[in-house]
C-alpha cells in the first residue's frame, strides 16, 4: 500500500465536494480529467461543473477546478525533503470559468461580480478568443472568454476544509455570472 500524496488527498476532497453538489442537485459534472505526464512527472486533474439550476437547458458558463502538482512537489514531498520559506511542496488549484459574451466590455463587470464575491483575492485572469473566418467582419463576433482565479501560492492538507468555501463560491459566480451576463 502506498502513502497517498498531498495531491492524491486534495484531490479527493475537491472531487467529493463537487460531487456533493452534483448529488444535491446544485450543479452537474460536466468532465473530468485525471492526468499524468510521465515526461515532467506532473499530475493534473480536472472537474467542470455547471449551474443546474438553469431554466432554458442551455447553460453559457462552465466552472472548471484545475488542481496540479509538478515533480519538485511531488518528490519533495515522497522523498520527505525539508520544506523551508522558499521551497514548499503541494499543489496549485485555479479555477476557471469559460463563457461567451458579444461584447469585451463586459469583462469590467465579469471582474467586479468576481471581486465581489472573493472579495478581492484571487488575481483574475481573462482571456478573449474568438474563430475568425471571412464573415467574421459581417456578422458580429462571439468571444471565448476564458476567467482564471489565480490564488497565487499552494496548498496542501492544511487548505482542504477552504475547499469546501472555494466549491461554494463557484456555484456563486456561476449563478452570478449567468443572471448579469
Amino acid at each position: 500500500m502506498f502513502d497517498p500524496t498531498i495531491f492524491d488527498n486534495i484531490k479527493v476532497a475537491l472531487e467529493g465536494a463537487v460531487y456533493d453538489l452534483d448529488f444535491a442537485g446544485e450543479v452537474t459534472v460536466t468532465s473530468r480529467s485525471d492526468q499524468i505526464e510521465l515526461a515532467a512527472m506532473a499530475r493534473e486533474y480536472m472537474i467542470g461543473c455547471r449551474n443546474t439550476a438553469r431554466k432554458d437547458g442551455n447553460p453559457q458558463v462552465t466552472a472548471l477546478f484545475i488542481l496540479s502538482a509538478g515533480a519538485a512537489d511531488l518528490a519533495g514531498e515522497i522523498l520527505d525533503l525539508a520544506e523551508s520559506e522558499e521551497r514548499t511542496f503541494g499543489c496549485t488549484l485555479h479555477v476557471n470559468f469559460l463563457l461567451n459574451i458579444e461584447r469585451p466590455e463586459r469583462c469590467a463587470e465579469i471582474e467586479r461580480i468576481l471581486n465581489t464575491i472573493w472579495s478581492y483575492r484571487p488575481r483574475i485572469i481573462q482571456e478573449l478568443s474568438f474563430v475568425y473566418s471571412g464573415l467574421t467582419l459581417e456578422r458580429p463576433v462571439t468571444y471565448r472568454n476564458t476567467v482564471t482565479l489565480d490564488f497565487g501560492r499552494k496548498i496542501n492538507e492544511d487548505n482542504i476544509e477552504d475547499l469546501f468555501t472555494i466549491v461554494e463560491h463557484a456555484v456563486q459566480s456561476l449563478r452570478q455570472l449567468e443572471k448579469n451576463i
